[in-house]
């Protein structure tokens, strides 16, 4: 196995990037992150900065996980795909009771959490807890999980999401995560059939936002102080189209460099219309760049002084997000479009980065008309509609 050490997270996954691009093609073809490069995410230390002390984490640390994520994004898609999701979902494990965080870390000495928030699956009350029944989709790196967080209404109040934390020794794998990009998050679906849960490893996240933490009992970080995890979730699930676009920028210069035929003029690089388009995608990723870490600071100050998130900030973080993947995705659209028709054969970074941008673009958090009725809404005075009320 390779090794790539630095005291610098960030560093690590600059370094780390080279080699995820060199597995890309394997990547896709497994549709799952293949062993040797979960390995090395894993070796160093990425699933490690969300996760709490107490689970054996060194975090949460929001900053340090979201440049490791666009740093890792400029290798492959899919791999900062994973990284991001599992290292937010091992941070939330950190919300659950101080019994159940003893629970986990006496089970699972390394962590992997996977989730399904809000499929439409009703659990059932049974003495002690409830009981599972039912298909959860799109749960990236469902293969390396030992633990999963599986949303379900509560029977007695629809409109109430209680999130399951159940072990994946519980659960059923289904092989059926076949996508235009993203292909190697290995989003599969899982089943679970009459899998009793118990009451300690429910929660529900809106109303701990509300009325308190059980994890911060023994998490002392602002992070477990009630901040909003849906705002969260919308900065970290736009964190890997940052490196997609840095990646198509420089993989666009390499091949204009080199491009020409019979019946183009010159070499690319000597036209004015490639000039431009590359020009802009440098300067619109740079705003694009400040614009969402100016957001994930803004997140981290106002969670750290414990001050309440306003309506108005909740929505603007979000239209932050949403922004940032809809720049990065017009980055990699314009350039791909300029690259001529061999950016388009297999085995193309190029056109790897164009198809797993725009799955990424499809994700129901960073929906761009959802997020700015309710920014534009809430800017007039008036309440925010669902499914986010401005969160």
């Amino acid at each position: 196995m390779q090794q790539f050490h630095s005291n610098s997270y960030v560093e690590r996954a600059s370094l780390l990037a080279p080699f995820l691009m060199e597995n890309a093609s394997e990547t896709e073809a497994m549709r799952k992150l293949p062993n040797k490069v979960f390995q090395e995410l894993s070796e160093a230390g990425f699933f490690k900065l969300m996760l709490p002390p107490g689970l054996g984490g060194i975090g949460p640390d929001l900053r340090n996980h979201l440049e490791v994520v666009t740093k890792l994004g400029v290798g492959c898609g899919s791999a900062a795909w994973i990284v991001a999701l599992m290292g937010y979902q091992n941070y939330l494990l950190g919300w659950y009771p101080p019994d159940v965080q003893r629970e986990i870390r006496k089970k699972s000495d390394l962590i992997y959490t996977g989730l399904v928030m809000g499929p439409p699956v009703f659990a059932k009350r049974v003495k002690g807890g409830y009981s599972l029944n039912g298909r959860w989709p799109y749960v990236s790196g469902a293969h390396y999980a030992n633990w999963f967080l599986l949303s379900a209404r509560d029977p007695e109040k629809e409109s109430r999401v209680l999130t399951c934390l159940v072990p994946a020794t519980d659960t059923n794998i289904n092989d059926d995560w076949h996508s235009l990009g993203l292909r190697g998050s290995g989003s599969v679906s899982v089943d679970c059939r009459g899998v009793f849960v118990p009451e300690d490893r429910i929660l529900c996240f809106r109303e701990a936002e509300k009325n308190g933490v059980p994890g911060a009992a023994v998490n002392d970080s602002f992070l477990f102080q009630g901040i909003p995890t849906s705002t969260m979730f919308a900065l970290v699930v736009a964190a890997p189209s940052l490196g997609m676009a840095e990646s198509s920028i420089t993989l666009f210069s390499e091949r204009i460099r080199t491009r020409e035929n019979a019946r183009m003029p010159s070499l690319q690089t000597d036209w004015p219309s490639s000039q431009a388009r590359l020009g802009r995608a440098r300067t619109f990723l740079k705003r694009a760049r400040l614009a969402y870490f100016d957001a994930v600071d803004a997140f981290t100050e106002t969670a750290s002084k414990g001050k309440n998130f306003s309506l108005d900030l909740k929505a603007s973080l979000r239209m932050d997000a949403v922004e940032t993947v809809r720049t990065c995705t017009e980055i990699v659209y314009t350039l791909f479009c300029d690259a001529g028709t061999g950016a388009t054969l297999e085995g193309s970074h190029l056109q790897r980065i164009f198809r797993d941008i725009h799955t990424l673009r499809s994700h129901f958090m960073i929906m761009p008309d959802v997020a700015s009725e309710n920014f534009g809404r809430i800017s007039l005075g008036l309440e925010p509609n669902p499914p986010y009320q401005g969160g």
